[in-house]
């Protein structure tokens, strides 16, 4: 054959070898790429909350294709980094969460450099699933464990349920899903950054939203709707986390082969347990981060208690900074983590932990302070939650190009009446009853289970067996998940901060696990002074089956009932979003105004809770629904809702606003609703009618010899005289007016139940 010839050979060769090396790596990513577009498809939003149908089951079927490919999309990119920063293979559990902190702080790169454009991020991703396609495997031959598989189907049971129910649901509940977290999402990906919009300064969803980079990154090709998923997929990795300390913590291998075959089972039992426990992680919101941050806790909590052999010190830092960067104020539980780890390593006298707990701890102080900096320096003030400490240091000039301090300060007034007062006796209470109740149920667990072991080895003795070494560090990890959860008993019931409390459910998950883990310590005791007593045959199947059955009971009472009163399975069958039991928003209003009124924008006067799905919804024209506190009418509102008739107008007028709505029957009005433009002789000089139906007023300005009617005159004042009626009868003063006048505070609390008159005006 010629030399032409045997290259024209060796080209076909490559060429055929190319194509194979590709062929089944395009056909493993096709379903993603499909379902991508399923999910953006115009018009879907819209149909899942009034029409259903096959656009419903369509939508779900593509969440179930992709949400595998997104986890696979962390783990790779865990692998990615590992490669890097190590050199060997890790835990695939370190792999996770390393790979969730690389992208949380490349996504915060991207959206700072302002490159988040979705042909970037989808090139980044690809490029690493193709990389980690390298080191696919076939799987290596399953040991058939009939336990093992009998409570794992539990375990999927509730992972499908949670899915269905909280990840592949739209949430049309939360107010704040609807107006804080979602709209900022749509934001970056709109803008391809992090920074704001000068037309759209919505700072508090920055000051939440643009630390989290994962799901900025995915939120530049995916719906806002994300949020969800990844939630879900850091709820797994909870209960991944839950079965690794029960791997840990409860090694029932310790007591002789005949408790080999049952530690798996038990072990995915308690991680089933932790998941689905009441009142616990499944009723946390999934469209907020708070599945995030408690996953990170979790996984803290087991680096810091496991053995320190395998572990990276730098991947610990990797995540702690990467957790402080998605919200500054949560470096303090992590340095409450890193904490207790380093004190009992230094008990322990082990080294490497020691360092491992102090990056872990360092990592998070460095993302706090990063954060905290650039918080200031673009926005004016470090942080807006607690406000009372940074209202000391804010830079007015700054943080007037996006909000009003003066709103701020009607927040702390009005909020800060509906906390009760700080209490560290009550928080020690607290914290003592929760400890005392551990340990007391532990000791009853361990009881039972030390009678049923001396009866089974006494009726179903086997012969002996050389006893195993005990295992280390059991007590320290005890230690410390307690200590954990005593301490944010501690600060929940000490400052009683309602969003600190609802982030905190995520410690009712470690409850099992602890009181599992003590009963366990309580046996290795019994175990190292009667060894003989763990030597029966039927322990361990009676153990096994204890923990089936409980996690059957625990998933039948708690996540069934959710998945069944929140009308889930009518929604896989296509039902519309607002037919859902729990829907209360009238979703329909947003859909009427946006028809009646074009392009215009609507400051809507009262209402507030009721206008909510209508802010930045993405079923109107962006700035449809002016946001009472955070947008351009906000920024301006000294002007608007602390000044004069006059300059309120001229304001509006000079923000291009002509349309203010005003809900009959709803007293709830809020901070521009009581400004002095709004009076009854002002409405009467300065407003027509530009709309009436049965359930709204809608104003315009006057135009020539137009005139808002007596009647409308009279029962919009009506319902503004009452709604400072009611909040003087809830708070013992009017916020709005000590705010407006710098009035002193008078220190007395009224009726704080008289609020849900807002919404019917009684």
């Amino acid at each position: 054959m010629s030399s032409s010839g045997q290259d024209q050979a060796i080209g076909i060769s490559r060429l055929h070898s190319l194509i194979g090396a590709l062929w089944w790596r395009v056909l493993i990513l096709a379903p993603a790429a499909l379902s991508i577009w399923c999910l953006n498809r115009s018009g879907t939003y819209r149909a899942l909350i009034f029409d259903g149908g096959w656009t419903t089951r369509f939508y779900i079927v593509a969440w179930i294709a992709l949400t595998p490919y997104l986890g696979w999309i962390v783990m790779a990119t865990g692998r990615v980094t590992y490669s890097l920063i190590k050199h060997v293979a890790a835990r695939r559990i370190d792999e996770f969460f390393v790979g969730a902190s690389t992208l949380i702080l490349a996504g915060l790169t991207f959206g700072a450099l302002s490159i988040l454009y979705a042909q970037l991020v989808l090139g980044a991703m690809l490029a690493i699933l193709l990389w980690d396609t390298r080191s696919f495997r076939m799987p290596s031959q399953i040991v058939t464990n009939y336990a093992l598989w009998l409570v794992s189907l539990v375990g999927l049971a509730v992972l499908a349920m949670v899915f269905l129910d909280r990840a592949a649901m739209p949430d049309v509940i939360s107010t704040d899903v609807q107006q804080l977290y979602a709209p900022y999402l749509a934001e970056v990906a709109r803008n391809h950054s992090i920074w704001l919009a000068p037309d759209n300064p919505i700072f508090s969803d920055f000051e939440i939203g643009h630390g989290n980079g994962l799901h900025l990154l995915l939120a530049t090709f995916l719906p806002p709707q994300l949020t969800q998923i990844v939630s879900f997929l850091y709820y797994a990795a909870i209960g991944w986390v839950i079965l690794e300390l029960c791997r840990m913590l409860v090694p029932l291998e310790t007591f002789g082969p005949q408790w080999d075959r049952a530690a798996a089972p038990v072990a995915v039992g308690i991680a089933v347990l932790g998941l689905a426990w009441d009142p616990g992680l499944h009723i946390m919101e999934f469209g907020k981060y708070h599945l995030q941050t408690a996953a990170f806790f979790f996984y803290a909590l087991l680096v810091v208690s496991g053995p320190s052999k395998g572990r990276d010190g730098l991947g610990a830092g990797i995540c702690g900074l990467a957790l402080a960067v998605t919200y500054p104020l949560y470096a303090a539980f992590m340095g409450l983590i890193a904490a207790l780890g380093a004190f009992t390593k230094m008990l322990q006298r082990d080294r490497s932990g020691f360092i491992t707990s102090v990056m872990l701890g360092l990592g998070a102080t460095a993302g706090c302070i990063l954060i905290f900096a650039v918080n200031y320096f673009y926005l004016g003030i470090p942080a807006t939650n607690p406000y009372s400490i940074f209202r000391h240091v804010v830079s007015e000039s700054r943080f007037s190009q996006f909000g009003s301090l003066d709103i701020l300060d009607y927040f702390v007034l009005s909020q800060s009446l509906g906390v009760s007062d700080f209490s560290m006796k009550v928080g020690w209470g607290a914290a003592v009853v929760l400890v005392k109740t551990i340990v007391k149920s532990a000791v009853l667990l361990a009881t039972i289970l030390l009678v049923v072991a001396f009866v089974d080895a006494r009726l179903f003795p086997t012969r002996s067996f050389a006893s195993r070494p005990a295992p280390k560090g059991l007590t320290a990890g005890v230690f410390i998940l307690v200590a954990y959860l005593a301490s944010v008993r501690f600060l929940d019931s000490t400052l009683q901060i309602p969003s600190l409390i609802r982030l905190s459910i995520h410690m009712n998950a470690l409850i099992p696990i602890a009181t599992i883990a003590i009963a366990f310590w309580g046996l290795t005791v019994a175990w190292r002074l009667l060894p003989t007593s763990f030597t029966g045959r039927a322990a361990p199947h009676i153990a096994v089956l204890t923990i089936v059955l409980a996690c059957a009971s625990v998933v039948h009472a708690v996540p069934w009932q959710s998945f069944v009163g929140d009308g889930t399975v009518a929604f896989v069958r296509g039902s519309p979003l607002e037919q859902m039991p729990r829907v209360r928003l009238d979703w329909r209003r947003c859909d009427e105004l946006q028809q009646a009124t074009g392009t215009d924008r609507i400051l809507a006067l009262n209402g507030y809770r009721a206008m909510v799905p209508c802010y930045f919804s993405s079923l109107l024209t962006r700035g449809k629904i002016i946001h009472t506190y955070q947008s351009d009418v906000a920024r301006n509102f000294k002007s608007i809702a602390l000044g004069s008739a006059d300059a309120a107008e001229a304001t509006l007028r000079s923000l291009g606003v002509k349309l203010f709505y005003v809900q009959k029957g709803n007293c709830d009005f809020w901070l521009n609703g009581f400004s002095d433009l709004f009076q009854a002789d002002e409405l009467a000089k300065r407003f027509a009618v530009y709309r009436e139906t049965p359930d709204y007023w809608m104003l315009t300005w006057r135009n020539g010899d137009q005139l808002v009617s007596p009647e409308a005159t009279t029962g919009i004042a009506t319902l503004r005289l009452r709604s400072k009626e009611i909040y003087r009868e809830a708070y013992g003063e009017e916020p709005f007016e000590v705010v407006k006048h710098r009035l002193p505070q008078n220190g007395k609390r009224g009726d704080l139940a008289v609020l849900e008159y807002l919404g019917q005006c009684h």
